[in-house]
């Protein structure tokens, strides 16, 4: 939603109580006052470089390994990642190109996302083409695992919801009265694999789970709803989305084996963006109308300043990693 409305600036300070595990590094990333590409670290915001003052920018996902930090996004027309705060671009054929997701080995850095029509990831810098169901069909890649030597990647490919396994699509069953679906979030938990995603029609859509492959349908108390993320701590499967129309009024929302839990908002449009779970602690980050937010098992906390700005200017957060 773009429109241009008077903007004041409300700078607000808070302390990080929430953030008191000083053996825990929390990891934020999402977009700043300004068109910043931003990640927070344990709640201090951290804005990343960007070709210049004026282009937009967002930070869309994160990976840390060792003493390497990994972030994916977007700088003006360029698709790019960060390492360790130094910009690099990779190569697009598009000017819609997006980078979603992002997994790192010791020898490769994997990342998801789309060009054009095309699903696409980048090995080390090379962009690849997923396999779709014909060379007119929109498909994109929303999240990427790796596990061994395999790579998982979710999306879409036209109205299917779709997973590539080492390259190869793979159709993930939706309802029969479903005329679109698609897979936003995937892990791997031992040798099962959880997808997160939703399907429906126009005025009826639900937040579903694939566990190798088979379709779980999950309750929800509107009847639109989107799946945005999913983790799984032992026997415990989360799946954070937002039931209710984004642009009317919705509500952040996560599942836990199947259980719809609200969680608390102070305006009207609130959504889930990722979720992290470390130990018996549950962090779920997202947006609240103006405000950039975080859950910690249930307690809303605003992450960085905030105030009447345009939606053009709202901060927003994509993803979250913890490293204990």
């Amino acid at each position: 939603m773009k429109k241009t409305i008077f903007i004041l600036f409300l700078f607000v300070s808070i302390t990080w109580v929430s953030f008191a595990q000083n053996t825990q590094k929390v990891y934020i990333t999402g977009q700043g006052i300004g068109y910043n590409a931003v990640y927070w670290l344990n709640g201090e915001q951290i804005v990343l470089p960007k070709l210049s003052l004026s282009a937009k920018a967002e930070a869309t996902a994160i990976a840390v390994l060792g003493s390497n930090i990994y972030i994916t996004g977007r700088d003006g027309d360029d698709v790019v990642y960060w390492l360790n705060g130094k910009r690099i671009v990779l190569p697009t054929l598009s000017l819609s190109a997006e980078a979603t997701a992002i997994a790192v080995s010791v020898a490769n850095v994997y990342i998801a996302g789309h060009d054009g029509t095309d699903a696409v990831y980048w090995l080390n810098g090379e962009r690849i083409v997923l396999q779709k169901s014909d060379e007119f069909s929109l498909a994109k890649a929303t999240a990427i695992a790796v596990s061994e030597s395999n790579v998982y990647i979710a999306g879409r490919d036209g109205t299917d919801a779709v997973y590539w396994l080492n390259g190869e699509r793979i159709v993930l069953p939706k309802s029969s009265l479903s005329t679109e679906a698609e897979a936003t979030a995937i892990t791997i938990s031992g040798s099962n694999v959880y997808i997160a995603g939703h399907d429906g029609s126009r005025r009826n859509i639900v937040v579903v789970y694939w566990l190798n492959g088979e379709r779980i349908v999950l309750p929800t108390s509107e009847k639109i709803a989107e799946a945005t993320a999913i983790a799984v701590s032992g026997s415990n499967v989360y799946i954070t989305g937002r039931v209710g129309y984004i642009n009317i009024d919705s509500k952040a929302v996560y599942w836990l084996n199947g259980k719809e839990i609200v969680l608390p908002k102070s305006g009207k449009i609130a959504t889930t963006a990722a979720i992290a779970v470390s130990g018996s602690n549950v962090y779920i980050v997202g947006s609240d109308d103006f405000d950039t937010v975080y859950w910690l098992n249930g307690r809303r906390t605003v992450l960085s300043n905030s105030g009447y700005y345009s939606y053009i200017m709202r901060n927003r957060t994509n993803s979250i990693l913890i490293i204990n």
